[in-house]
């Protein structure tokens, strides 16, 4: 089964099961989209829409996701927050957009379990417009080799087989081959990162 099936299945209950954690994600990501500069924006992987109530108003959204499942949630939500934005079943690593597009990106919990990341970067570097901003909020291989050890990886032996989710990627120095980094925050000892990049 398919990442994009696992999660089909649980789009609906999605907020629920994550709302234990909310208390500690909820506020990094709308820290991450405070980052946000420019009228064009692009969201890959929105998933449920977690992020959209942080956005100002004023932005032309456009937000993409592999499951139409957690699209349609999203979309509601856009709804009944006011909120105008495009919303597109698309992959990460095939953005259906031209060349230097949108003026900021930003990826939410994505990375972690994308297929293929280093094309989906390849990707959210060519839609982004030369001196673009890339936002990054995502689990990452931990500072401490302890933390790693005594619960990152007994995390990736459930979350793996269950939502194709490896918490021990390192998406942060990834973005660095692409995307000169101009600010980066470290939480729970580098569990969650928090990137702002620059496309130059």
């Amino acid at each position: 089964m398919s990442f994009r099936e696992k999660y089909a299945k649980l789009a609906r209950y999605y907020d629920l099961l994550e709302r234990p954690l909310d208390r500690f994600f909820c506020p990094l990501r709308e820290r991450a989209i405070s980052f946000v500069e420019g009228p064009r924006v692009l969201e890959v992987g929105v998933g449920v829409g977690k992020t959209l109530k942080y956005y100002p108003r004023g932005v032309e959204l456009h937000a993409v996701d592999a499951v139409p499942e957690a699209l349609k949630i999203a979309e509601g939500k856009a709804k009944k927050l006011g909120l105008k934005a495009h919303f597109q079943v698309m992959e990460a690593e095939g953005l259906e957009f031209p060349d230097g597009y949108f003026d900021t990106v930003v990826s939410s919990f994505v990375f972690c379990t994308v297929p293929e990341p280093r094309k989906a970067m390849e990707e959210i570097r060519r839609v982004l417009k030369q001196g673009g901003r890339a936002v990054f909020l995502e689990h990452t291989r931990s500072d401490s080799s302890l933390v790693d050890w005594l619960f990152l990886r007994p995390m990736k032996l459930i979350l793996k087989p269950l939502l194709d989710d490896d918490p021990l990627r390192e998406t942060h120095r990834l973005v660095r081959e692409y995307f000169n980094v101009e600010h980066e925050e470290s939480y729970y000892r580098g569990v969650v990162r928090l990137i702002v990049a620059r496309k130059v």
